[in-house]
């Protein structure tokens, strides 16, 4: 283990530029190596960030760390 930081993925059910999957894949790897890792597919949302993601990272963020 490499990381000790904990780690949000986030990404848009109807992303066309990166797969859906991708997240999967991602979150499979990390998991394998032992990372801390929370995942949020946002629905209906493609290759940008809405306000939602925006929303959870910030509270990821506050929940997860100092600041």
């Amino acid at each position: 283990k490499t990381s000790s930081t904990k780690m949000l993925l986030v990404h848009g059910d109807k992303d066309e530029v990166v797969p859906p999957t991708f997240l999967l894949e991602a979150e499979d790897f990390l998991i394998r190596n032992d990372i801390e890792i929370e995942t949020r597919m946002i629905k209906n949302c493609e290759h940008h960030i809405p306000v939602e993601a925006s929303s959870i990272a910030l509270k990821y963020i506050k929940n997860n760390f100092k600041v």
